[in-house]
């Protein structure tokens, strides 16, 4: 990457920086303290420390190096102030009106989207990145919110390696190329960069296109450019679809990078898209959409099938259930028949002892006994 602009007294951390981005194997530009105008007649200008273009993307970068000797988590909220354990005050350098470093980034960012609208006639979309760059020696981890949680369009980034920084450019480096040599040229001129190494030829000897011809045609604008792959890589329409069809350009913070939200439509992608699908692969495709009614009717009458074999089973499971439960209520309701009562026992009464006859010999008899 091709870096311009550079200033001999900047800060420790930003030459780090500066030195990662020439290292850097992604073709684009970057430009060392960039000064972007302010939003509007009145607005002031601000400085960013990078202003970085490549054929996908174009970022604000903001540099901040940490001030803790020790090192330790530097915990990044969204809107609060950064702090680091054993460490009072502000863990980074942080502008006099701004909260955290994510203020600053922000703000270039917005104002470099309004001069883009107005050099390129569209509104583009520019992403803010915020490096952090621990101090010489120490060790330090992020604690930053998940991306559903950040500002879209923005990220933070810790910069203990080179690594960190070619990873998030790699993220764009395959999908559609937003900024051509001209567009970009264009850009310089109005951030009044003046730099013999940043011609037309320049440019296209550091990767980027020279005409429209291998860039998408934008007319109205581009959202995110890594949400959609390149022209180059493959297809940009399906090949049943027609390669003329319009392309409508939205800019959406809906995602986490910039990106394109439709195909397009140039004649270089519909060559491509031709000379990817030919037409007999076309022909396969309408061939085996006339055999849809046919599976659709099959599908539907084994649908059929399979509900009447459901509904046979649920009433003939019912029926036997019925039948059981009739027979359990039939063998409950008979009644026996009740045993005869037995007549009661009845005591025999005491008998009575006849009197013995006198002449019986059983019992001896005396003199002057009666009945003897």
């Amino acid at each position: 990457m091709l870096v311009v602009n550079e200033r001999a007294d900047a800060p420790y951390s930003e030459k780090i920086v500066a030195q990662w981005l020439r290292l850097c194997n992604v073709p684009g530009l970057a430009v060392a303290g960039g000064y972007v105008p302010g939003r509007g007649k009145r607005a002031s200008g601000q400085e960013a420390d990078f202003i970085v273009f490549t054929p996908n993307t174009c970022v604000c970068i903001e540099v901040k190096g940490t001030l803790s000797r020790t090192g330790g988590t530097l915990s990044c909220p969204v809107n609060g102030r950064w702090s680091m354990v054993g460490f009072e005050g502000d863990p980074v350098h942080v502008r006099g009106s701004d909260v955290n470093p994510l203020n600053q980034a922000k703000s270039a960012m917005f104002s470099l989207k309004e001069l883009t609208a107005s050099v390129t006639g569209a509104e583009r979309f520019v992403s803010a990145l915020v490096v952090v760059v621990p101090l010489n020696g120490t060790n330090v981890t992020l604690d930053k919110p998940p991306n559903r949680m950040m500002p879209k369009g923005v990220d933070i980034l810790l910069g203990g390696r080179p690594s960190e920084l070619f990873t998030w450019f790699q993220r764009a480096k395959f999908f559609t190329p937003v900024w051509t040599a001209n567009r970009v040229h264009d850009m310089l001129n109005a951030l009044s960069v003046n730099d013999s190494a940043v011609g037309l030829a320049n440019l296209i000897a550091e990767g980027f296109a020279g005409d429209l011809t291998r860039s998408a045609v934008l007319t109205e604008g581009d959202s995110e450019p890594w949400a959609t792959p390149s022209a180059t890589l493959g297809p940009a329409l399906d090949p049943w679809e027609s390669p003329q069809a319009p392309r409508v350009y939205v800019d959406d913070y809906s995602t986490r990078g910039p990106g394109f939200a439709a195909s397009v439509g140039s004649p270089a992608a519909s060559e491509v898209a031709s000379n990817r699908y030919p037409a007999s692969n076309s022909t396969k495709v309408r061939r085996r959409g006339r055999h849809a009614p046919v599976k659709s009717f099959l599908l539907a009458l084994a649908a059929v099938a399979a509900l009447g074999c459901g509904i046979w089973y649920l009433l003939g499971d019912r029926s036997l259930a019925h039948q059981d439960i009739s027979r359990q209520t039939t063998d409950l309701s008979v009644t026996q028949p009740p045993e005869p009562s037995q007549p009661p026992v009845v005591a025999p009464a005491p008998s009575k002892a006849k009197p013995m006859d006198a002449g019986s010999g059983t019992r001896p008899c005396y003199p002057f006994q009666p009945d003897c």
